[in-house]
């Protein structure tokens, strides 16, 4: 046969060869489907695939039809996003693609659109359908309640949700595509399953923006980077926006989205916290997330699909610093305010808290967060014990597990798990409390260090404790929310131990991030070395705590760990360390006053320093207050006061613009909030400048 008699494929035939070949996963769902379409139906014969925006709906049905057609069935598709919702329109629909009682399969895409021709179709149309024909229809919702609560609908209908896709189905559709190697790993991560979002980024032209190492983003040290691939192409964040909504919100929308992106769980309150609105605003904004198809509606709050999550994210940060670190800053005061309150909820605002810090780029290095919004904290029960236990000595040794069990028969209080939405235990944290005196406790020696330690250097009084979180197991971001929760609302809480390994090291530099300072290598019953990072919550409270995690996550700014030194640690009480603080500040333009300070034997100085290099920590300590608009009147009134020449205190009153009253306040204020930096200086070094 000629050439000329060599019959051309149609485009119709051509790209459904394509969409076949580039098609990737979806086998049970396929599988499913064939089952219906080629077996003796029995029972069903509608079929209602929902899933979110993007996750490969329209391309299961393109493939269900070309299979269809295939195997010789007639196959009718129906695009409500053409198509008017009015039965007469859907009709004619139908109609244009020939006798509607030919067809075998009826397949109906973008279902939530069905709007008003939903309960026609359901009602008027199928039933008057020939009962060979399967209907599939695909949408962003799950069929309504009607089709589930009518007896004669809910035994022919199959609900099918549609999740992600996995890893190795992910990575095959950017090969598919013809991604490289090298950066398929990072791809996948930052898709995390959405096959649209693979689709976008397999683009030759964005891959660039994706290293081989799917952690290392590429920003520099020029202000905060951001958490997630995305941001280095706007135009991809914005168009996932307008696919993901399918409907340009409006302002006060956007900013709930906002929270829904920072917030680990949103609630209704914590909308109407976070935007200062009325209830009934709250309420209705809070309405409209939840029915979003990329929100999931959670017993703690609704939590958005990952990659709605970094996109809106993104979107945040690009709408400038300040709106960012205002949310941010509301997002932080709930959470902290919350969780000291020592509700039954505590672990929810705990992780919530923890959470948060995510973005700063050591946590987001050190930490894998995917799904830790899904995951719940809760104590642990006796059924959980064996499990536990089995962790414990998987991670640290056996030793460890049978000294573990010990700890539990002596206070089963100390042990929490942390359970994924499957509600599989995903990780746990051992930490028991100790008081002063404590010898009825097991024989473990890293218990013992840490009562040793802090004996030596700050007893506790009556009624402290000292927490020791002993072994950690499993999610690092799930033992990062529970040692948060445990810090905020342990009962008389002097000091915290906890113990991390040298391996690996995420929860080591979360730790460090936190501003807990390392103490010296002690060793557990087998001789393991055990890291103890240690917090002294009698001289830097929780609160005073937070606001200084606070300012560092903001600034994105590592923390600043020295390494840990014999017998360094303060050892001067709190009310002694304020008091000397303010006789040096007296003392500040006499060298040979302040060369008597007990500040000296204090880690504000290096190991001989001498009175120039104390001044120098006074003086900056001044500058640091001025520099913050909140404290700015308490550095002024310390720098008229002792660093601008001697002078009367009526006289620095008068320079400072204040009555001799309001003047002495201030400077009792400013002594105090002085002495309260030179305190975290001496814990973590001086501010960076």
């Amino acid at each position: 046969m000629s050439s000329d008699h060599i019959p051309e494929r149609s485009y119709a035939e051509m790209l459904a060869a394509l969409r076949n070949k580039m098609f990737t996963g979806r086998s049970a769902e396929l599988r499913l489907l064939r089952e219906l379409l080629l077996g003796e139906r029995q029972g069903c014969s509608v079929v209602w695939l929902h899933g979110m925006g993007g996750v490969g709906k329209t391309a299961l049905l393109r493939r269900f039809a070309d299979e269809a057609q295939t195997h010789g069935r007639v196959a009718r598709t129906v695009d409500m996003r053409h198509v008017k919702a009015e039965p007469e329109a859907f009709e004619a629909a139908l109609a244009a693609q020939g006798p509607t009682e030919d067809a075998h399969v009826l397949v109906v895409d973008s279902g939530e659109l069905l709007g008003p021709v939903e309960g026609w179709l359901r009602d008027v149309f199928l039933p008057r359908m020939p009962s060979h024909l399967l209907v599939v229809v695909a949408g962003r919702k799950p069929p309504s309640v009607e089709w589930r609560t009518d007896a004669q609908w809910w035994h022919v209908l199959r609900s099918v949700r549609l999740g992600g896709m996995n890893d190795a189905e992910a990575a095959q559709l950017l090969r598919n595509r013809g991604v490289s190697e090298h950066a398929t790993a990072a791809l996948v991560r930052a898709a995390h399953g959405l096959p649209l979002a693979l689709v976008l980024l397999a683009d030759p032209g964005d891959q660039g923006m994706y290293p081989a190492d799917p952690r290392d983003d590429g920003a520099s040290g020029a202000g905060p980077r951001h958490a997630t691939g995305l941001h280095g192409s706007p135009e991809l964040v914005g168009e996932l926006l307008r696919l993901l909504l399918r409907e340009s919100p409006t302002l006060p929308q956007t900013d709930a989205l906002h929270v829904l992106s920072l917030a680990r769980v949103t609630s209704e309150e914590l909308v109407r916290y976070a935007l200062d609105v009325p209830a009934a605003e709250g309420r209705e904004l809070c309405d409209w997330l939840r029915g979003l198809s990329f929100v999931q509606n959670t017993a703690e709050g609704l939590v958005p699909h990952p990659l709605a999550r970094d996109a809106l994210l993104t979107d945040l940060r690009w709408r400038g610093p300040e709106k960012y670190e205002r949310l941010f800053r509301r997002l932080y005061g709930y959470q902290i305010e919350r969780v000291r309150q020592r509700t039954g909820s505590r672990w929810v605002f705990g992780a919530g808290l923890a959470h948060l810090g995510r973005t700063h780029r050591i946590a987001w290095d050190a930490v894998d967060w995917r799904d830790s919004d899904r995951q719940r904290l809760r104590p642990a029960g006796p059924d959980d014990l064996e499990e536990v236990l089995a962790s414990v000595e998987k991670e640290h040794g056996v030793a460890a597990g049978r000294l573990a069990l010990r700890w539990w028969q002596h206070q089963p209080t100390a042990f929490t798990v942390a359970e994924d939405g499957l509600g599989r235990i995903v990780g746990a944290v051992v930490a028991p409390c100790l008081e002063a005196g404590s010898t009825r406790i097991p024989d473990d020696p890293v218990a013992h260090a840490a009562l040793a330690h802090t004996a030596d250097r700050s007893p506790l009084r009556r009624a402290e404790r000292l927490l020791l979180a002993r072994w950690i197991t499993g999610s690092t971001a799930a033992a990062c929310s529970a040692l948060t929760t445990l810090w905020a609302t342990t009962p008389g809480l002097a000091m915290s131990w906890t113990c991390a390994r040298e391996a690996p090291r995420g929860l080591a530099s979360m730790l460090t991030l936190y501003g807990h300072r390392r103490a010296g290598t002690v060793h557990g019953p087998e001789g393991e070395r055990v890291l103890p990072f240690v917090q002294d919550w009698r001289g830097t409270p929780f609160d005073r705590w937070a606001a200084t995690l606070l300012t560092r996550l903001l600034a994105d700014e590592p923390a600043v760990a020295r390494a840990p030194e014999a017998g360094a640690e303060p050892v001067m009480p709190w009310p002694e360390f304020a008091d000397a603080v303010k006789h040096a500040y007296r003392s500040a333009l006499d060298p040979r006053q302040l060369a008597e300070s007990p500040l000296l034997a204090t880690r504000l100085v290096s190991l001989g320093g001498d009175a120039s290099e104390l001044r120098e920590a006074l003086v900056e300590t001044v500058a640091q207050l001025r520099s913050h608009p909140g404290r700015r009147q308490l550095g002024d009134v310390l720098e008229v006061t002792y660093l601008s020449g001697p002078r009367s205190q009526q006289a620095a009153a008068s320079r400072a613009g204040l009555s001799f009253g309001t003047y002495r306040r201030r400077l009792s204020s400013a002594l105090t909030r002085a002495a309260e930096l030179l305190r975290e200086r001496e814990f973590y070094g001086p501010m960076p400048r």
